[in-house]
């Protein structure tokens, strides 16, 4: 039996060598690369490598956008008894240094000029790297500005010629990865994980989401994010799947409709997006069209008016993402179940799954034959849950992590001595056995009269207010909540015309009368769902989404509540006067 990822990976491109194991645009089309391709590639890539001097239990850390290179990369490496260390592209330099150096990576592979220009000034600051591999041709006056050892993707392979690196003995308990987390607050912390925590995992969740040599998977979220790293490569790559890449997030409806994937894996707001877009167009509607629409969404699934209505309304719908999505899955945030049910209502089905970096990550997911909108299912196979005095969630199972590295004492603080790690997610367990999350014990909310709120659930009934994009609620410590609310702008754009306000810029309609009246409006409503204690009472406007590029944002799209409250303690202040 395989012990370690590349093991597992050879062995299933002896199984299915003619078939594509990636799919990447080139010049406008997609070009493919074959199973037994791509592990010629890894061999090479590995003997190339090697030569750079790297020795086992090294870092090679990867700054790239998603593309075959980043996959056989991170292969290669793993193959060679090295650590890969992933990097979010969207990272600050401040924070790809700090990784850089704790991590103490001594080669990075990096894409392209874009993200090179974020290492150049933070050259001097890097002791532990000696080499950069670039994936495409870097302009040579970015080049003549490094003080590092280069060289192209290419010419690794030219070097190697015709040598590949002989298999190297490696135990399912080494470490493979070091991963670091998406840092709400504070610095990052590198997750040690090992080739049986990924195999574990990935073992669990094919028993409960199988997935078939015949299924094509989309991959458009990071790679250096592990939901996108065991969900959309590891688990398709192992099962002898296909991967195709998206070439951007801008382009995402597009490569859908010449991929068409049978398997999506997404965050909710992939989901929100195609949800306001399908409403978006019911709203053009007219006359017959909208009758049918509206008659087709009432009819009882496998019904034959149901079939009938799939055949006018829902496969038009379900063409737009492909066509031949069989399921999809969720995971990054809480997903709205009524966005949930209206997919399932179309005829596709969200499986909603919960995880952690630090759990490789699935720790809980709902299946196809057994699932509950608005949880995160039950835990998989080999996953033990818990629930502590305080709703904390505890996990423990073969997918924890090994530790954090060069961290001793936060490993402590996160794993017990029985083996439980500790999340820092709070959540109930029903009785059926579904888990279902109430937010991050860290940012609960707590009033000075003592009530406690979390924040996320009231966040989420504002976002699916079609005219609001972003929140994020505030109070704590404080008598009452408040609200900092980042209106839609294009969804707005006719209630500012129709109050001739559309000529006045963002920084002067955030502190307009009228367009303040709308909102109060909409908030009055939604706090109808609440206690009086978590009622909005105040809010302010504010003009720009929140950024990953201001740091306000994870990868992920987490909200990072420290850095936004500080980029607007002038606006908060206001509300508390």
């Amino acid at each position: 039996m395989a012990n370690t990822i590349p093991e597992v990976f050879f062995k299933t491109a002896e199984m299915f060598p003619e078939k594509t194991t990636f799919l990447y645009k080139k010049n406008g089309l997609y070009c493919p690369i074959k199973y037994k391709e791509a592990a010629e590639n890894i061999r090479v890539l590995a003997f190339g490598i090697s030569q750079l001097g790297i020795k086992r239990g090294g870092k090679i850390a990867i700054l790239s956008e998603n593309r075959p290179e980043w996959a056989m990369f991170d292969l290669a490496i793993m193959s060679m008894g090295v650590i890969s260390v992933p990097l979010h592209i969207v990272l600050c330099p401040k924070i790809i240094e700090y990784i850089l150096n704790h991590s103490q990576s001594e080669i990075l592979i990096i894409s392209s000029d874009d993200l090179l220009e974020k290492i150049i000034p933070i050259q001097n600051n890097l002791p532990f790297l000696r080499n950069i591999i670039f994936l495409d041709e870097i302009k040579k006056e970015n080049k003549d500005k490094l003080r590092k050892e280069a060289i192209n993707y290419n010419e690794l392979f030219a070097q190697a010629g015709e040598n590949k690196l002989r298999p190297v003995a490696l135990q399912s308990d080494d470490i493979c990865s070091i991963v670091y987390t998406s840092g709400t607050t504070g610095l990052p912390k590198g997750v040690e994980l090992s080739h049986n925590n990924f195999l574990s995992n990935i073992g669990a969740v094919k028993l409960a989401v199988p997935v078939e040599p015949d299924d094509i998977f989309l991959s458009f979220l990071p790679l250096s994010h592990i939901l996108e790293r065991l969900c959309g490569y590891y688990i398709p790559l192992l099962s002898g799947a296909t991967i195709a890449y998206a070439e951007s997030a801008k382009t995402l409806l597009l490569d859908l409709s010449e991929v068409k994937p049978t398997v999506l894996i997404a965050v909710p707001r992939i989901f929100e997006k195609f949800y306001e877009g399908i409403w978006n167009n019911t709203r053009k509607l007219e006359g017959l069209k909208k009758i049918i629409f509206f008659w087709a969404l009432k009819q009882k699934r496998k019904s034959l008016s149901h079939i009938l209505a799939d055949v006018l309304v829902f496969k038009k719908i379900k063409g737009k993402l492909g066509g031949n999505l069989r399921l999809a899955v969720s995971g990054g945030a809480s997903l709205d179940k009524k966005i949930a049910k209206f997919f399932m209502k179309i005829g596709i089905l969200i499986l909603e799954g919960y995880g952690l970096t630090e759990t490789s990550p699935v720790i809980s997911v709902n299946k196809k034959d057994s699932f509950m909108f608005g949880t995160v299912g039950k835990p998989i196979s080999g996953v033990d849950v818990k629930i502590s005095g305080d709703k904390e969630i505890l996990v423990r199972g073969p997918n924890v992590m090994k530790g954090y590295f060069n961290n001793y004492e936060e490993t402590q603080n996160a794993i017990d001595p029985r083996g439980w790690f500790h999340t820092g997610d709070l959540g109930f367990i029903n009785e059926e056995g579904f888990l279902t999350i109430i937010g991050r014990k860290k940012e609960m909310i707590v009033l000075s009269m003592g009530k406690n709120i979390w924040p996320e659930v009231i966040e989420r009934e504002l976002n699916n207010d079609c005219f609001i994009s972003q929140s994020m609620i505030i109070g704590n410590n404080r008598k009452f909540v408040s609200a900092l609310v980042v209106p839609d702008w294009e969804k707005i754009q006719d209630f500012l015309k129709e109050k001739n306000l559309l000529s006045e810029n963002r920084e002067n309609l955030v502190g307009n009368e009228i367009l303040n009246k709308l909102f109060k409006e909409k908030i009055e409503t939604i706090n109808e769902n609440f206690s009086d204690y978590e009622k909005i009472k105040k809010f302010r406007l504010i003009s720009r989404e929140f950024s990953q590029e201001k740091e306000e944002m994870t990868p992920t799209l987490k909200l990072r509540r420290a850095i936004i409250g500080d980029n607007y303690k002038k606006e908060i202040a206001g509300m508390y006067d």
